[in-house]
This record gives C-alpha cells, sequence and structure tokens, in this order.
C-alpha cells in the first residue's frame, strides 16, 4: 500500500469538465432548412393566427350588426305589408257599388231610379 499518493504519476483524466470543450449532443433529428428559417416560421404563423383570431372577432361582430338590421328591416317591412293590406280592403270597400250609391246621394243628390220612376221606349 502506498500512503503517499505524490509517488506516482499525474495523468489528467480526459472526461472532466474543465477539459472537454462545448459540443451540443446530436439532435435525433434535423430540421430542413436550419433552425433560424423555424424561428422565422414560427414567427410568422404566430402573427398570422393573432391576425386571424382578430379578424373573426370583428367579422362575427359585423354579423350580428347585419342580422339587427336584418331584424328591424323584417319587422318594418311586415308592418308595411299589413297597411297595405288594410289600404287594399279600404280600397275596395270604397269602390263597392253600395259605396258608390251612398256618397252620390250625400254629396251630389244622385240617386239610382226605381222601377216606376223611367220607362223603356
Amino acid at each position: 500500500m502506498i500512503i503517499n499518493p505524490s509517488a506516482h504519476t499525474m495523468i489528467p483524466r480526459g472526461n472532466t469538465l474543465r477539459n472537454r470543450p462545448y459540443t451540443r449532443r446530436p439532435l435525433a433529428f434535423s430540421m430542413p432548412g436550419g433552425r433560424l428559417l423555424w424561428y422565422g416560421v414560427t414567427k410568422v404563423l404566430l402573427f398570422s393566427s393573432v391576425l386571424l383570431f382578430v379578424c373573426s372577432f370583428l367579422t362575427i361582430g359585423a354579423v350580428e350588426r347585419v342580422n339587427g338590421e336584418i331584424e328591424k328591416a323584417t319587422v318594418i317591412h311586415q308592418e308595411l305589408v299589413n297597411a297595405n293590406v288594410l289600404l287594399r280592403a279600404q280600397k275596395a270597400r270604397l269602390f263597392s257599388s253600395t259605396e258608390i250609391g251612398k256618397i252620390a246621394g250625400q254629396e251630389l243628390a244622385l240617386y239610382l231610379p226605381e222601377s216606376g220612376q223611367y220607362q223603356k221606349f
């Protein structure tokens, strides 16, 4: 047994962390185009997805506004259709022969002759 370790020659070990140069371990797969290209692609895709989200949010708001305007226009259209039906009924009533005879008698004093008031030649 050797008690004095200085008697042995020192052989520097090659696997110490200080002596080993900094190297990366090899990747399991490599990306085509390199890492910088994929960083750029990732940034573009992230920006595009955010932009797409904002555009879809704005589009949904525009669709809701248009749907509200369509509902308002539908209500106005239905009111106009109902008013049109009432006006046509009133026109038909005013142009009936009994109504015309009644108005002619009141305004112009014109009446239809009865069977004894006229003779045929």
